[in-house]
Order: structure tokens, then C-alpha cells, then sequence
């Protein structure tokens, strides 16, 4: 993927979520720049860079960085994003101490507020980070794919079993791989006409991108993760961005990251089995005749 198509895919998300959702993984530079675009989202959708760089007390260069780290090409880029979501009313988000994180201390009812409030702001962010055109061409490519390998380590890898077990359903030909070496050996004799997918919420796990650079020349590569300007996204040719919310020592950020991708998951399958209808429907209903007789009434 080329770096216009990285800034196009950008400029089609909420730049608003993208900040929110990626400073804590910041320089504390850009983190201040960062503070500076969430206080004043209006605002920062209009001010230059070098007002906006001394609102954070850092460099225009600083600024610009931080954009390209965001995944845009230029501040320009980012401000652009910015202010497409200033007119779509989708800048604002409530910022409440329930969003502060799980305490140790908390009771039973605030550890369910406090989690389920991160659920909501964490879909909330995915919907507005995933890009519908990346989306639906991830979905063309599920849907004519000769074969699906997918793979993920840790909870990335629950989330690709997830998406394996329902494009079976639907009998699209997919493959999990259960370890490093498997993946490889999969990636190994894909071709042109199949499909890998690929979840790393970081984007950067050693093991992710060795699977990826072994097939990239090869077949086509869906990623599913959390930093549009990771290694693994620019090795993808589709990539979906999702988000991972509050994180804190009770609750590590894997928790979020899940939720959104399993989101993810569910938005590509849906989209897939509207591609795939004639044939989805009718294995669908035979799934579910199979195991009626395995649930008590």
C-alpha cells in the first residue's frame, strides 16, 4: 500500500477517534498535542499548525509528525479528517470519571459501569475509525477468495478463530493457524487468488509480520488493527482499523482492542454473507437445523 492510499484511508476515519485511541501509545511531544486537539476539537479542526503546536508547547515539525503518525501525510491531511467530523457532530464524546478506569478498590456496580461504559466508548470509536470502502473491499475479496488463512497471536488470535469458525459457516473455504510456524507454512503455499488475515491490535508483533511479509507478494492481505501507520498496515493492501480503549492496571488495553475487533469481524462477516447470499442463507439454516437437537428447551 502506497503512502497517498495510507493518507486517503486516514482522511476517511474520524480523526478525532484516531487521537484518542492512539496517544497513550505517543511521545509525550505528541501526547501533548494530542491533549491540545481533545480539548477543543472545533477549534483545533481550524487553527494552523503553528498555532496548534504552540497551544501543546512543541515544534510545527512536532505537529507534523504527529500527524504522519496518525497515518495522514501532512498536517493538512489531518486537519481536513478534523473538520469532516467537526460537520458531522461527531467530535464530541462525553468524558466522564466512570471512563477513568477499574480501581482496585471499586465495587461489584462500578467495576460493571465502569467496563460496560468502555464497551459503549469503544464502539463509539470503531465505528467511527473503520473505514466503510476498506471494509466493504475486504469483503469482495473474503467472498471470491479460493481460500481464507487467518491468524493472530494472543487475543488476536481468539478473534481470527472467531471469523474462521463463521466463514465456515457459509462455506467459505478458511484455515486457522495455531502457531507461529503453521502461519508461516500456510503463508507459504497461498497463492494469488486466496486471502490472509491478519489480527495485531499493535500492528507490530514479530511473528504477525513475519507471516505477512512470507505471503505479501503472493495474495492478498486483510489487516485488522488498531495504528493505521503500524508496519503491518502498510504491508496490507486492506486494512481495518479498530480501536482499544481505556486501559489500567486491572484492565489492560487487550480487553478493549478484542471488543473492537470482534466488532470488526462481525461488520466483515455480515458483509460477506450479503455478497454470498444465495449461497449463505441456505448453509446458515442447515448450521443451525445441525445442532437444534444439542439445546434444551
Amino acid at each position: 500500500m502506497t503512502i497517498t492510499e495510507r493518507a486517503d484511508r486516514a482522511e476517511r476515519a474520524d480523526a478525532f477517534a484516531l487521537v484518542r485511541t492512539q496517544s497513550a501509545t505517543m511521545p509525550s511531544s505528541m501526547r501533548a498535542i494530542a491533549d491540545a486537539v481533545l480539548e477543543d476539537p472545533a477549534a483545533a479542526a481550524t487553527t494552523n499548525a503553528a498555532e496548534l503546536a504552540g497551544r501543546a508547547g512543541v515544534s510545527p515539525a512536532t505537529v507534523s509528525r504527529f500527524a504522519q503518525h496518525l497515518g495522514f501525510a501532512n498536517f493538512a491531511g489531518l486537519q481536513r479528517s478534523m473538520t469532516r467530523a467537526v460537520e458531522r457532530g461527531i467530535h464530541e464524546r462525553e468524558h466522564t470519571e466512570i471512563h477513568a478506569g477499574v480501581a482496585v478498590d471499586d465495587d461489584v456496580a462500578t467495576v460493571i459501569a465502569k467496563v460496560t461504559e468502555d464497551v459503549r466508548a469503544v464502539m463509539a470509536d470503531t465505528r467511527a475509525a473503520l473505514d466503510p470502502h476498506a471494509l466493504e473491499a475486504a469483503a469482495v475479496a473474503v467472498s471470491e477468495a479460493r481460500r481464507v488463512v487467518l491468524y493472530g497471536v494472543g487475543a488476536s488470535g481468539i478473534v481470527a478463530r472467531d471469523l474462521h469458525l463463521k466463514l465456515e459457516r457459509i462455506g467459505i473455504v478458511s484455515s486457522i493457524a495455531d502457531d507461529p510456524h503453521n502461519a508461516l507454512t500456510l503463508a507459504s503455499v497461498i497463492g494469488e487468488h486466496d486471502v490472509l488475515v491478519l489480527v495485531s491490535h499493535s500492528g507490530s508483533t514479530t511473528e504477525t509480520l513475519e507471516v505477512a511479509h512470507a505471503a505479501a507478494q503472493r495474495s492478498t492481505i486483510v489487516a485488522i488493527t488498531g495504528h493505521a501507520n503500524a508496519p503491518l498496515a502498510t504491508t496490507a493492501h486492506h486494512v481495518l482499523l479498530g480501536v482499544a480503549g481505556a486501559e489500567s492496571a486491572l484492565r489492560p488495553a487487550a480487553m478493549g482492542s478484542r471488543m473492537s475487533q470482534l466488532a470488526i469481524v462481525d461488520a466483515l462477516f455480515i458483509v460477506v454473507a450479503q455478497r454470498t447470499d444465495e449461497r449463505s442463507q441456505p448453509l446458515l439454516a442447515r448450521s443451525r437445523d445441525a445442532v437444534r437437537t444439542h439445546h434444551r428447551n
